[in-house]
Parts: structure tokens; sequence; C-alpha cells
């Protein structure tokens, strides 16, 4: 019998396969969508930095809030009253809104009278010896925290965002990997068929092959469901639902850095420099503003009353009590008083004290908490420098085993095609295969991690971005 003529039958079955999966996954032809823009698409969607976003316009806002303190306020104000009026002699202390009842009469009268009175109080405090200055600096320390609040999340959502799109990336690769190994797998099986069929090779050979590309498929819907979810975790950062989409893979354009592509420079973490550092930086300076603020709040204060008021009553100016209740106008009186005041308080002293002790604690706590973060991120980033370089060195070893891979399941088939071999010695190369480009493709997402956290750590991550950009 003629035998079947195994490459163009492997063509076949291998473009009859891809065909199918394109058809069931729907992602292979997808949108490609590029690491910068989802990027872009998480820092303009997630709801907390939308929400960072809105405190630091309110901390703007009330920059301007504080910044109108020192205007002086003036209270008009316009009273129509009725009651009795039985003035008596003696000195008491005002508790909030206390009637006022003038004069001296001898005889008691339980009739309402009628009267008004219109005024108009000016009130300014112009002089509170750096009260004011360090209020307006506080805010404005507040705003800068606010701002780095803000600037920290941004850092952060970047980081998680571009570590979800290498892992999507890899996973993708993964499905691919599985695809060509379900592809493999029908070419045995199709082979093994025709040579059972033939007489060459006994019929169990059809069963394990057969039971080989069912574990394939297998294997190749576990990594699709892997590459569904990474990109469905994309989604819960940008808020776009990116359907049949697939991971820009022109990342890989220089090998992941083996040719130095990727790597990132070492650098000083400079608390003004990294988001993290600058986060706790900016919250030891609001502290120490927040300080200086407290010892100018007791600090004595200046201030210049002024009141104008116009006044009448029912009574007469002889004190004759009307017979019924009438207002009369226009106004019978006018008064003005101004003053100058001078108010400090000794007894504020010990409450000073305590409470810029309190303050100078606070401080002190704020800043062994921007050294340990900066502690915390020198041993990451030594940490990463380390897999980093021995990542790299695991990368360029990798080729060198996925080349003899390739070769090795070629002879292999070869030989069982020439009846020269066992199905389990083809296997075991495929498996061979299928591993060494898994580890190739595992090694090249390591160095891409690792290379952008190193960016990350120091800093860096928009240098990083732009570089993948070129």
């Amino acid at each position: 019998m003629e035998r079947l003529n195994l490459p163009a039958f492997r063509q076949l079955s291998m473009c009859l396969l891809v065909c199918f999966f394109v058809a069931v996954s729907g992602v292979l032809d997808g949108q490609t969508i590029t690491l910068n823009d989802v990027v872009g698409q998480a820092l303009s969607n997630y709801p907390l930095l939308r929400q960072r976003k809105a405190e630091v316009a309110m901390d703007a806002a009330h920059v301007t809030t504080v910044q109108g303190n020192r205007l002086p306020g003036l209270l008009l104000q316009q009273q129509l009253n009725a009651g009795s009026d039985n003035p008596v002699y003696g000195a008491y202390f005002s508790m909030g809104l206390v009637p006022s009842t003038p004069g001296s009469y001898n005889t008691l009268h339980s009739a309402p009278i009628a009267g008004a009175v219109c005024l108009a109080t000016l009130k300014w405090e112009f002089c509170n010896f750096g009260y004011y200055k360090a209020q307006g600096k506080e805010a404005n320390a507040r705003l800068q925290a606010g701002q780095a609040l803000m600037e920290a999340d941004k850092y952060q959502v970047t980081v998680k965002v571009v570590t979800l799109y290498f892992e999507w990336l890899k996973q993708y690769r993964l499905m691919l990997i599985a695809a060509d190994n379900v592809a493999r797998a029908n070419v045995i099986l199709v082979s093994i068929r025709a040579n059972v069929n033939s007489g060459l090779k006994p019929g169990v050979d059809s069963s394990i092959a057969s039971s080989s590309l069912a574990n394939a498929k297998i294997g190749y819907l576990q990594a699709l469901n892997s590459y569904n979810s990474g990109r469905i975790g994309l989604s819960g950062f940008t808020g776009t639902s990116y359907g049949d989409a697939m991971p820009d893979t022109s990342l890989l354009r220089n090998d992941a850095g083996v040719n130095g592509g990727y790597t990132i420079p070492d650098s000083r973490l400079v608390p003004e420099v990294h988001p993290i550092l600058n986060q706790y930086r900016s919250l030891v300076d609001l502290q120490l503003a927040s300080n200086k603020t407290i010892s100018a709040k007791y600090m004595p204060k200046l201030g210049l009353n002024f009141t104008d008021w116009v006044r009448n009553t029912s009574i007469s100016p002889l004190g004759v009590y009307p017979d019924n209740l009438t207002f009369s106008f226009p106004y019978s009186r006018n008064n003005y008083l101004a003053g100058l005041n001078f108010t400090y308080n000794l007894a504020d002293l010990k409450h000073r004290h305590d409470e810029l002790a309190e303050g100078k604690l606070a401080a002190e706590a704020k800043q062994e908490a921007l050294k340990g973060e900066q502690q915390s991120l020198d041993v990451l980033l030594a940490q990463v420098n380390a897999a980093y370089s021995s990542t790299m060195e695991q990368l360029r070893e990798i080729p060198v085993q996925l080349q003899s891979a390739r070769q090795a399941y070629g002879q292999q088939m070869a030989l069982y095609s020439a009846g020269l071999n066992t199905l389990i010695e083809v296997t075991n190369a495929q498996y061979l295969l299928q591993q060494a480009e898994t580890n190739y493709v595992i090694a090249e997402d390591d160095v891409l991690q690792l290379s952008f956290m190193k960016a990350a750590l120091t800093g860096q991550p928009d240098i990083f971005l732009q570089r993948l950009k070129q």
C-alpha cells in the first residue's frame, strides 16, 4: 500500500486545527490593545484616582478659604421687638443672647412695649503675629500632601496595571503554545492512524495518541481560561470591556531585554522623586506646618471693633408707657462705638505646650515611617536586581534548550514514521518541546516584570513605558 504523504498531512491538519481554535476563542484576530492604552485608560477611569482628583480640588478650595480668614467681618442686623421693660441694677456674665432693658424706672409694668434697633458691626483681627500666615502654609501643605497621595495612587495603579498586562501577555503566549501543542498532537494522531490502517503500527498507538490529543486540548482550554481571566482583570482597572482584544506582542522585539533594550539605570531612591516616598515626605511636611499653626494660634491678637446703631422705642423720652403697642419710625437715637482690643490668654500656654509636644511626636513618627518605607524599597530593589541578573542568565540558556527540543521532536517524528522508535519517545520529545517553549515565555515575562519593577522602584516607571514605545 502506498504510504501517506506525512508532511502534507501534517500541514493540512495543523491549518484545520488552528482555524478551529480561532473560530472558538476569537482572540487571535482581535484588536491589539497596547500597554500604554491600558495604563492611560486606568489612570483616567479608575474610581480611586477620580476620588483623589476630587479631594485635591477640595484641598485647593480650602487654600482659598483660609486666605479669606484675613478679611474683616461685617454684621448687619435689624430687629423689631415687643415685650416688657423692667430693668434692674446689677452686674452679670453674659451667656449668649441677653435681652437688653436699659433705663431705670420706679414702677413695675407688665404691658408690652415696642422697640426697634438697626446696627452694623465691624470686627477685624488685623494682627495675630503669624497665625494667618501659618494657616496658609498649613493649607498649602495639605494641598501638596493630597497631590502626593494622588500621585502615589497613580503610581500604584500603574504598577498593578503593567504587572497585570505582562501577565496577560504571558497567558496569551502560553495559550498559543498550547494551541501549537494540540496541533502537534493532532499531526501525530493522523500519522499513527495512517500507519495503523496500513498495518505498520499497533492499534494501541492510536489510542495513546487520542488520549494525548485530548490532554493537549484540555491544556489549551485551561490556558484560554487563564487568558480570559487576565483580560477581565485588566477591565476591572480600566472600566473598559476588551472583548476579543489581544495584547501587544511587539513588546518583545528586543528579546525582553537580552540586548539591554529595557534595562533601567540604577538610581538612588530620592523622596522628592519617588511617588511613595514623596507621599510620606509630604505627610511629614504637613505635620511640621500644623505644629507651626499650633504655635501661632496661642500668640497675642490685635483686633478692631466698630459698631454703629440706631434705635427707637414706644416709651417716650420722659418714660411714659404707651396705651397700646405701636412701632414708630424713624429711629430716634443714633450711637457708635469703636475700640482697639488686645487679647492674650496666659492660661493657654499650658495647652500650647501640650499640643506642640503631641505634634512633635507625630512628626517624629512620620519621619520614622518615611525611613522605614525607604529602607523597604532599598531592600526590594536589591532583591529585584539580583533576580534580574539570574533571570537574564536563564534567558540566555533557554534558546539553546528550545532549539535542541525542536530538533529532537523533528528527529523523533521522522524515526517514528520510519518505524525506528516508539510512540513513547515521540510523546516525550513533544513534552520537552512544549516545556522548552513554556520556559522561554515565562523567562521573558520574568525579565519584563523585573525590568519594570526595577524602573518602578527607582521612581522611573514613565521612563520604562516611554522606552517601550520606541
